[in-house]
């Protein structure tokens, strides 16, 4: 009997942990905006949405930024597994007029775990430095390489710079723990990176990711897990002995 009691506690406590390891997370949606452009508009078109331009007044040919969710549709990630988020990508034509210099993008990640959902928000800050794209004579273009090099083909490269503005997003509580989202960086050809060169007359995407992770809120002490266990044995015992004298 006593056995009995011992094993139904540990199979009980072993489920409850069994089942909070494997949470099932959804990411439902992922959608991102433009916010706070220097220096503003009309300059820069676009802010509150998911691409910003500049540049020329008609917009295939304006040098732009704009930031794609990964979701929706909704995908299933495992907790503590990485996975993209989106992409940045940075549209660089030749303009004329005044070009962006900043911009901080907002990253809105709506995720579900067993059944509740939630945003998590997450802020980038751009510096953008649109270059000249004909440097002087024996000078070399600003990424320090030669007009010859094949970025500065058509003009001399731009550069955008990337940093997480403040912490990662808000932790929120499901069940035992709480979730959270851990930003991993931008990545391009592969390689994390804060500074990308973008050629002249061309694209360039880079893309964003995190990985979903939780801090266990209350876990059951031994102690305390004793304690029931003694209590479940007394009650098996009375119940035994109450048996056995009837």
């Amino acid at each position: 009997m006593k056995h009995s009691a011992l094993k139904l506690i540990v199979c009980s406590y072993a489920l409850f942990t069994g089942l909070a390891m494997a949470t099932p997370i959804e990411i439902t949606d992922v959608s991102g905006s433009w916010m706070d452009a220097v220096p503003g508009g009309p300059v820069i078109s676009g802010e509150g949405t998911n691409t910003i331009k500049w540049g020329n007044s008609h917009p295939d040919y304006a040098s732009g930024y704009a930031f794609n969710g990964s979701a929706a549709p909704a995908f299933s990630v495992h907790e503590g597994e990485e996975f993209v988020l989106g992409a940045f990508t940075h549209f660089n034509r030749p303009i004329g007029g005044q070009p962006l210099t900043s911009a901080e993008l907002v990253v809105n990640t709506m995720i579900k775990v067993n059944g509740v959902a939630q945003l998590l928000e997450s802020i980038f800050h751009f510096d953008h430095w649109e270059t000249v794209n004909a440097p002087a004579p024996g000078r070399a273009c600003a990424n320090g390489e030669s007009r010859e090099a094949s970025i500065n083909r058509y003009g001399c490269a731009d550069r955008v710079m990337i940093s997480l503005s403040g912490s990662n997003s808000v932790a929120y509580a499901v069940g035992p723990k709480q979730y959270y989202l851990d930003i991993t960086g931008f990545f391009h050809d592969g390689e994390l990176t804060q500074e990308l060169w973008t050629k002249e007359r061309a694209t360039n995407t880079s893309l964003l990711s995190g990985i979903i992770r939780s801090k266990v809120l209350e876990v059951p002490e031994p102690s305390s897990l004793a304690l029931v266990a003694l209590s479940l044995l007394g009650l098996f015992s009375r119940k035994a002995l109450k048996k056995r004298w009837h």
